[in-house]
């Protein structure tokens, strides 16, 4: 998907702990990129992380796919692309795709599905109305249908 697709991006500098002794960003790194880039859109869209434990429902990662295209170094600059395609009943899925800011090589690009749990039992629960509203009016996608 072309970045001119996303509404959202936030941005990261690889930190030289990141990286590996091939000298370049070890993979699982990147599901700490993606990890992050999440909770910035979700604050970012006026649904931080606070809210949500604030009121009792926790956010678990149920899948994550992860395509490698080009390594990331040392103190490069990565654009991170994020986006919420569909909102299910108790869970949503987003898009995200880094970019090295520099040279606008493509660097990976994933998919995630998120789950909303009770923080108290882990058992799924309906997404908030308040999340399905906040990407919708973010998006501007059909990603949510009404409460």
């Amino acid at each position: 998907m072309p970045r001119e697709e996303f509404r959202y991006r936030t941005e990261f500098r690889v930190r030289f702990g990141e990286t590996d002794l091939q000298g370049v960003v070890f993979n699982a790194n990147y599901l700490l990129y993606v990890d992050t880039a999440q909770m910035d859109y979700l604050r970012d869209i006026g649904v931080p992380y606070s809210l949500m434990r604030g009121q009792g429902y926790d956010i678990v990662i149920a899948e994550a796919h992860l395509q490698f295209k080009a390594p990331a170094r040392f103190d490069e600059f990565i654009d991170t692309y994020a986006r919420v395609p569909e909102i299910g009943n108790t869970s949503f899925r987003m898009a995200f795709e880094l970019y090295e800011r520099a040279s606008g090589r493509l660097l990976a690009s994933a998919r995630t599905v998120y789950v909303i749990v009770q923080e108290s039992t882990g058992e799924p629960i309906r997404v908030p109305a308040y999340l399905r509203r906040a990407v919708r009016e973010f998006e501007g996608n059909g990603a949510t249908e009404p409460e």
